[in-house]
């Protein structure tokens, strides 16, 4: 062998060890499980986070069958038999040694002739998928305690106790007119607590339909209904793992799945639709309501065990009306961002108009006042704001006596006591037919339906008689 050629074979050596140690390096560290199993299942290679999941040694585990180091069936060592490989095939393993979630993947190497040669075998926890997932579907708190604007003591004082119920893991309740803020506090005390870096997942209880709401909330397995995913599908409860599940209008679910979710809080694990294992679950609960839950307890429209379950931590944000103090912060924050968003410099919120919006009542709350905003920049002409753009907001009749020293002025209705009254009034006309008081008021049976759960109005019925309890 010549000199030159003995150097071109070292360089080819030296290329093929830097190679080798490349993929050595490459394996090691991704942050999947990986196995290279040979014929019977023996480990021809594990690495780093395989060994974590699995609680292996990794020294001990070379050159031995991977069915006698674990307490679970390998289902990879079925593909030397099959010869057919499967992808991301959810699985739960729970033993007495090891509880794991993991999405498991088998690749077979194949010789010419089709014999099985060996096995790659890749693993991902299912939870670090998730929170993955979650980041790019932006399941995530964006408000914190910083983001709630006002100075007022009854603001001040619940944002207190929400920074303090942060700090535990108990569920909460957060109880409120609608446009009061629940969501924006369910994200802040989220942000405030130990699971900020887990996902915030948010429902809208009355947004599920009927038939939907389990598969939605617990998950279902393969084919558990017409129209489910062949591969199954976990539910919100398990998409929240290692973070903050907010049900928003908790009081919109039906009884039936009110028992299911009493039982998910009670034992910390949930049961997919058409399965009956049982997962466990880490997830934290915060449920808002803007209904009086006590009262559909004693209508038997809501069940008092869940009530007391989720009535751990009860928070209940004050309307805007209790806190007029905050209106003119609140209207030159909405005002400054309306402004931002549409490339225009600022103005200040003139004091007429200041004093218009003073004299409502906002049955809306901060939401009715942020539209109210968004809407005076958009319609007023030129670059002076004008009250009369908003004249459509009726003031109420009590704040504009006092302020004309009128204490004796008739308190003018706002359209959304009209309108409680004026259904409260058909139902109890037409013994509580849903049917007839829509006819008698005009308007279909799916929007009278809309409008009692807009106003909390509950249907009055006759409540079957129960026996004696023992």
């Amino acid at each position: 062998m010549t000199f030159s050629h003995a150097t071109a074979l070292e360089e080819a050596l030296a290329r093929q060890r830097q190679l080798t140690e490349e993929l050595r390096t490459v394996v090691d560290h991704m942050p999947h499980g990986l196995l290279v199993l040979e014929p019977g299942g023996v480990v021809r290679h594990i690495n780093a986070a395989a060994a974590r999941m699995l609680k292996l040694p990794r020294h001990l585990a070379m050159g031995r069958p991977l069915g006698a180091l674990v307490d679970f069936d390998p289902l990879v060592a079925q593909v030397f038999h099959t010869g057919e490989g499967y992808t991301d095939r959810e699985r739960t393993i729970s033993t007495p040694t090891l509880q794991l979630q993991v999405l498991d993947t088998a690749v077979p190497v194949k010789a010419e002739d089709g014999r099985v040669l060996s096995v790659v075998n890749t693993f991902r926890e299912i939870e670090a998928v998730r929170r993955l997932a979650g980041r790019i579907a932006g399941n995530h708190a964006r408000y914190t305690f910083d983001s709630i604007v006002g100075r007022s003591p009854v603001l001040r004082e619940v944002i207190a106790a929400a920074q303090k119920a942060a700090q535990g893991s108990a569920s909460i309740l957060l109880l409120g007119e609608s446009g009061t803020g629940k969501e924006v506090f369910a994200q802040a005390i989220h942000n405030a607590s130990a699971r900020s870096d887990g996902p915030f997942i948010a429902i809208n209880c009355a947004a599920l339909p009927r038939d939907l709401i389990e598969s939605e909330l617990f998950g279902h397995a393969p084919g558990a209904f017409t129209g489910a995913r062949r591969e199954g599908s976990p539910g919100k409860f398990e998409a929240a793992s290692g973070g903050t599940l907010f049900l928003d209008e908790l009081s919109e679910l039906p009884l039936d799945i009110q028992a299911k979710l009493l039982r998910v809080l009670q034992e910390r694990e949930v049961v997919r639709l058409g399965e009956t294992q049982a997962r466990p679950l880490d997830v934290r609960i915060i449920a808002a309501s803007n209904r009086d839950l006590l009262a559909m307890v004693e209508r038997r429209e809501f069940r008092p065990d869940l009530y007391y379950r989720s009535h751990a931590i009860a928070l209940t944000l004050p309307p805007l009306r209790a806190r007029t103090q905050d209106i003119a912060l609140l209207a030159q924050y909405f005002l400054d961002r309306h402004y931002a968003r549409l490339g225009r410099p600022a103005q200040a919120l003139p004091p007429d108009l200041l004093a218009h919006l003073m004299r409502y009542d906002w049955p809306g709350n901060v939401r009715e006042l942020e539209n109210a905003l968004d809407r005076l920049v958009h319609l007023s002409d030129g670059s002076r704001l004008e009250a009369q753009t908003l004249s459509w907001l009726a003031p109420s009749a009590a704040r504009a006596g006092a302020a004309h020293g009128d204490a004796a002025a008739p308190r003018a209705r706002s359209l959304r006591e009209m309108e409680v009254e004026a259904i409260t009034q058909a139902l109890r006309q037409h013994q509580y037919n849903v049917t007839r008081a829509a006819q008698a008021l005009g308007i279909a049976k799916p929007t009278l339906y809309a409008r009692l759960r807009r106003h909390g109005i509950a249907l009055q019925r006759p409540l079957a008689p129960q026996g004696p309890r023992g």
